[in-house]
């Protein structure tokens, strides 16, 4: 039972959890309604991120530096492709957000449904 318990609580965090999505960060895989989704690796750092701040607007500038990097050479533009693709894996209704929500003037944050 001790033993359990400690896998439990390991394998606990390693992942998130949130309505119908699950992301498992040790194998870096993502389940809507427990089927796994395809996912690039900025897809899910993007996913991972907004997760991790869930209700936190995030400014656009923060997001794409954390997923990807000061030194990077793409453009913030970038980030509103892939906040699409994005919603058009995890969300019922792609033009109508309810998990991944602009924050205008701001960026994004990721809402509990």
């Amino acid at each position: 039972a001790k033993i359990s318990g400690i896998f439990k609580r390991r394998y606990a965090l390693d992942e998130i959890t949130d309505d119908n999505i699950r992301i498992n960060k040790a194998s870096r895989a993502v389940y809507k309604n427990e089927k796994k989704l395809e996912m690039t690796t900025k897809e899910f750092e993007l996913l991972l991120l907004l997760m991790e701040n869930k209700g936190r607007a995030l400014s656009k500038e923060y997001i794409f530096e954390q997923v990807w990097g000061s030194d990077s050479f793409s453009e913030q533009q970038t980030l509103t492709v892939h906040i699409k693709w994005l919603r058009q894996k995890i969300e019922d209704a792609p033009k109508n957000p309810k998990k991944i929500v602009t924050v205008w003037g701001v960026g994004y944050k990721y809402e509990s449904v």
